[in-house]
């Protein structure tokens, strides 16, 4: 084999040809290196982390080595012994549960081939806990940029960390070591972004300046992001021009930010934006930002204040900056030419929450102007004022927020100042009182939690025997539901007189439960709806909708309360003696049910969620009441089961939301299109509705079925695929305007009136919670 090895090279020379270093005895002169990629996994628990090795080469993989450090230490190495080109490795560590959730781990992992050549290392960042790892990163400015001796560079830096941010920096090596953070006071956020600014000192020799920006989390871990390199020279001639970037969206909100970037080795001593109607017209909207010019690279984020009320209005933006020699320049194309950007100015104020999170539900209370949102990951409300369109101090309340309703006053509709919070991470309700003001609580506060009963359902089931025809054998079987509150709504029982106000007694809190896997079978992911009366602590489990008789079996029904906390006591809520026949399988109800209670606190709208067809929807009457009977069980305000059943029939889709108007006289399930029903579940007609989008709701003053004579406001309010809010009336069950907003709502919309006489909407986008206002007369009466 040697011999052939020195003919082949001795032909290499002969034919003038490059023999590769890497020849030797054994090997075919191979020299592309394998390549080596790390992945992510999502574990379905919280102390176990998952990752996967992908390794790859043209002719054969010789061995693969992963390190893992931080919270967990591990390292992996395996070599081939026969011909394999490619592989995946998954990894499953267990991770011991003193490690706090969040906490950073750097996985490291490279491949060699049989020729010795060695792949690039891949770094991939995981946290302890199906959180998202910490990260640090440098948005501006970009590795290249230019550092000028006796001046300074601004930083922009963004951090997050699923334990929350303390503090955010940077460090430098190379000619210059330095390091500056900024640490934050409580409460911590888990995304935040700073600027600061980098000195480069006389004296600091020309060459390369390594800036790694860094993020400690709340239990003081450091985690380190990717580098940029910058390039430090003297001080440069006279002759150079600035050079502007900016960044926009296609469409933007009055009050829309712009960021813009600009460095020049002389220093930046202006940069700014300029806003006209026209590519060419007069300048509508400006703003600039005046330096020392000691500042050689220059970041700002400007908050646009368009004068614009009709939208959509299309604008063409430009960026410049001047430099401290007074040369002024505009940000330029590729080819050299002035970049103008067209935008389009749409409605609304989309708002970030404070501190992160997700929203589940929403309220607006008039009286106090102000929006409360439940913050599902941050166990509090978010409390926004419309007085001076800001976010103020938020309010504590218990486990996983997430239906959100106000105690009723009357049938006017006039709210009470106390808010009911369903607390869906245990199984109590909130009471937060807005006139419980103080130093420390200047929104409200939560000042009780009532204690959710757990109701038990039992079925004696008579099944036919299969030995002996005729003969019936009995069977008696519990089904134990989850009692976590999801969406709620307030219903008040009594008169329905204008005016009338609602005892305190007479308020039945109707609301759907959040399921688990736990529950007793065939209930397992299923939650349950019920009414809760707070002030005489009872209860109803909604069962009418399940009445009825099985094939070749009879299931009669027994419901007991147990209490919780002192919260009322033991009873028997349905007794075996009532002989109520249910289908079981019809009592519960799929994940995520809606639950929206009308403007009157008459009538509540319940839709069965999940992401099948044929999903049931009902309606309740807290006006009905009880049936007339010795044993009082069933309440006639729940749809008959034949009604829900009729839905289906008429509809057969998912539900995706539930809307229902002043009076509860119409009511609206949000599926593939909207359909419109009266209080007796009648299909009415349908909104066609665009998209898979759940938001919808009603005008504050729709009224009355939308048959009825006088009509009353008839206008709705649904979200789209498209970054719009579509405005129907149910006359002609037709789209009759639109609003343009700059994302797509992905959540519940919700509607009110202000004191004002404004239309407030209010939507979930990717980016936050938007907020238009619409003028009084934008739309008003019915045609």
């Amino acid at each position: 084999m040697r011999s052939l090895l020195l003919l082949g090279c001795a032909a290499c020379l002969t034919g003038a040809l490059a023999c590769g270093d890497s020849l030797t005895e054994g090997t075919t002169g191979d020299a592309n290196p394998p390549a080596l990629d790390l992945a992510g996994k999502v574990s379905g628990s919280d102390t176990v982390l998952s990752f996967t090795a992908d390794a790859r080469d043209n002719l054969g993989l010789k061995t693969i080595h992963v390190s893992v450090t931080g919270g967990v230490s591990f390292t992996f190495d395996t070599t081939f012994t026969s011909a394999v080109t490619s592989t995946s490795i998954p990894f499953t560590l267990s991770v011991p549960r003193s490690v706090p959730a969040g906490t950073a781990v750097t996985v490291v992992g490279y491949a060699t081939d049989g020729s010795g050549n060695r792949s690039l290392a891949d770094t991939l960042r995981l946290a302890i806990g199906n959180v998202v790892p910490p990260d640090a990163r440098i948005t501006n400015p970009q590795t290249g940029s230019i550092a000028v001796v006796g001046k300074s560079i601004v930083l922009s830096i963004v951090g997050k960390s699923g334990l929350r941010v303390r503090s955010l920096g940077f460090r430098t090596s190379g000619v210059l070591t330095t390091a500056d953070s900024t640490i934050f006071s409580t409460p911590l956020r888990d995304s935040v972004a700073i600027s600061d600014t980098l000195a480069i000192p006389d004296g600091t020799p020309a060459g390369q300046l390594t800036v790694v920006p860094f993020v400690y989390d709340s239990l003081g871990q450091r985690s380190l992001g990717p580098s940029i390199v910058l390039t430090v020279q003297t001080a440069a001639g006279s002759t150079s021009s600035p050079v502007v970037t900016f960044g926009t969206t296609p469409r933007v909100e009055v009050s829309d930010t712009i960021n813009v970037a600009a460095s020049d080795p002389t220093g930046i001593a202006n940069l700014g934006y300029e806003v006209r109607g026209t590519p060419s017209g007069a300048v509508e909207s400006a703003d600039s930002l005046i330096s020392t010019g000691q500042i050689t690279s220059l970041f700002r984020t400007f908050t646009m204040r368009l004068p614009y009320t009709t939208f959509p209005k299309t604008v063409y933006i430009r960026a410049f900056a001047t430099n401290a020699n007074g040369t002024r320049a505009y940000a330029l194309r590729a080819n050299g030419e002035v970049r103008t950007d067209t935008v389009i100015v749409v409605a609304g104020a989309t708002r970030p929450l404070p501190s992160g999170g997700s929203v589940a539900d929403a309220l607006y209370h008039p009286r106090k102007d102000r929006l409360y949102l439940t913050n599902i990951d941050r166990n509090r409300l978010e409390v926004f004022a419309f007085a001076d369109s800001t976010f103020k101090p938020s309010i504590s309340v218990g486990s996983r927020p997430w239906g959100i309703t106000a105690w009723p006053r009357d049938r006017d509709g006039t709210m009470g100042d106390t808010l009911l919070v369903a607390n869906s991470g245990g199984t109590s309700i909130s009471y937060v009182d807005l006139n419980a003001v103080s130093t420390l609580s200047p929104s409200g506060r939560d000042v009780s939690a009532y204690a959710l009963p757990n109701l038990i359902a039992y079925s004696v089931t008579s099944k036919e025997s299969a030995t002996v025809p005729g003969t019936f054998i009995q069977e008696r079987t519990v089904y134990d539901f989850s009692d976590r509150p999801q969406f709620i709504a307030a219903t008040c029982k009594g008169s329905t007189t204008p005016g009338t106000l609602c005892a305190n007694s007479d308020v039945l809190l109707v609301y759907s439960t959040a399921p688990t896997g736990g529950q007793s079978i065939p209930f397992a992911n299923k939650g349950s709806v019920r009414w809760e009366n707070l002030t005489q602590r009872s209860s109803h489990f909604f069962f009418e909708q399940a009445m009825g008789q099985s094939a070749g079996r009879r299931d009669t029904l027994e419901v007991r309360r147990f209490a919780a906390a002192g919260f009322g006591s033991d009873s028997l809520l349905v007794p075996l003696t009532r002989a109520i026949e249910v289908v079981v399988e019809r009592l519960g109800f799929r994940d995520t049910t809606y639950v929206r209670n009308s403007g009157n606190f008459r009538r509540a709208v319940i839709g069965e969620g999940g992401p099948v067809l044929g999903s049931r929807a009902l309606m309740y009457d807290a006006t009905r009441g009880m049936e007339a009977n010795a044993q009082p069980s069933i309440d006639l305000g729940v749809s008959r089961a034949e009604d829900a059943s009729d839905f289906i029939a008429n509809a057969f889709s998912r539900v995706k939301g539930v809307a229902i108007n002043f009076d509860g006289e119409l009511a609206a399930i949000r599926g593939d299109s909207t359909y419109l029903l009266d209080a007796t579940l009648r299909l009415q007609g349908l909104f066609q509705t665009s998209g898979g989008n759940p938001g919808f709701d009603f005008h504050p003053l729709n009224k009355g079925n939308g048959t009825s004579v006088p009509r009353q406001n008839c206008y709705s309010f649904a979200a789209s695929s498209e970054p719009v809010v579509e405005i129907y009336e149910n006359r002609s069950y037709a789209r009759v305007n639109v609003v343009p907003i700059r994302d797509p709502i992905i959540g519940p919309i919700k509607s009110a009136l202000r004191p004002t006489g404004e239309i407030v909407l209010v939507g979930a986008t990717v980016r936050g919670v938007v907020i238009v206002t619409l003028p009084s007369n934008f739309v008003s009466g019915c045609p």
